[in-house]
């Protein structure tokens, strides 16, 4: 086992690599059966890649605003936040992993501190997962008042129960007496000294109610953001839809993929809910899962760049690093 673990880059590159062969092989397999309904939507891609672009940039400015002053250049988050949904997307990463991976790329870049870079989008995480919560409220109010009768109360609180879950859980850690709750737990079962070097990586990040707030705030845009891209392939498949709709779409479909953290990227459970909510909503069933399969194929076709971006950049971070290594010698 010491002779294993860790495992070398070369091991974990490689397992990635066939992680990611694996899931385009089933993701093949699948559009063999629903191609002909995707490739009639294939007009709306890259109308849906441009609004796409819109909403990375609007979650790289929520995630800039947790570093303190000189905060990195907005180039290097909108980067840095496309490699994140990139590897999230293609590598079964549970959700957290591409941020911490993508931190690697800023702190090259910055000379940050590694550690303090993984909090932060640890952070901007959470935040994250809290803004869903208003959105998706928002968009259970929408569905009730243009669909009335289709969503059952429980069904709604399914949707919504992971997300105030999370909401409840970052509100309870904000509390002084929570975490130091927290701390004393962790020390009566050994795990003490890690969370205390956590909550130091913690202290890097720029968690003023200024900062938070603005996060906050970028990420609702982002959010919306994303109904806009189910407006434009709609409209482009000339399905008549309105903005309203189209909004009450996204935050169900996204809150069923939340439903699915289990899966890689939601794989299936995003496609179900999108598809599903559109079909309450009267979108034509085959129209409905056209929109899905679609928003899939723009996420693959925006994250394989990302992903080569990545290993790219890192290897050129690493062939940085061995040259000064070399002149200092």
């Amino acid at each position: 086992r010491r002779r294993l673990w860790p495992p070398s880059p070369r091991a974990i590159s490689l397992a990635l690599t066939l992680a990611l062969l694996l899931g385009m092989v089933g993701a093949g397999s699948l559009l063999l059966d629903l191609g002909p309904i995707v490739l009639r939507a294939l007009p709306a891609l890259l109308p849906a890649i441009a609004v796409h672009i819109l909403q990375i940039s609007a979650a790289a400015m929520a995630w800039r605003l947790l570093f303190h002053a000189p905060r990195p250049g907005h180039a290097i988050m909108v980067q840095a936040r496309w490699v994140r949904e990139s590897l999230n997307g293609l590598l079964p990463l549970v959700g957290i992993g591409g941020g911490v991976l993508a931190g690697q790329a800023i702190a090259q870049r910055t000379g940050r501190p590694f550690a303090g870079v993984a909090a932060g989008a640890t952070v901007d995480l959470l935040v994250e997962s809290v803004t869903q919560l208003p959105f998706l409220l928002c968009g259970l109010m929408l569905f009730a008042s243009l669909a009335p009768g289709v969503l059952t109360l429980g069904q709604a609180a399914l949707l919504a129960a992971p997300l105030a879950a999370a909401a409840g859980f970052v509100l309870a850690i904000a509390q002084p007496r929570a975490r130091t709750l927290c701390l004393r737990l962790a020390d009566r079962f050994g795990r003490g000294a890690p969370l205390r070097r956590m909550a130091g990586a913690l202290e890097v990040v720029n968690a003023s109610p200024g900062a938070l707030f603005g996060a906050a705030v970028w990420h609702l845009l982002a959010w919306t953001l994303g109904a806009l891209e189910v407006w434009v392939i709609l409209q482009s498949m000339e399905i008549p839809v309105s903005l309203s709709q189209a909004y009450a779409i996204e935050s169900l479909g996204m809150a069923a993929r939340s439903l699915g953290f289990a899966l890689p990227a939601g794989l299936g459970a995003q496609e179900a809910g999108l598809a599903a909510v559109a079909i309450g909503l009267g979108v034509p069933a085959e129209a409905a899962i056209a929109m899905a399969m679609l928003k899939r194929l723009r996420e693959v076709a925006m994250s394989l760049p990302g992903l080569i971006f990545w290993r790219w950049s890192m290897r050129r971070g690493r062939a940085g690093g061995l040259s000064e290594t070399a002149k200092a010698s």
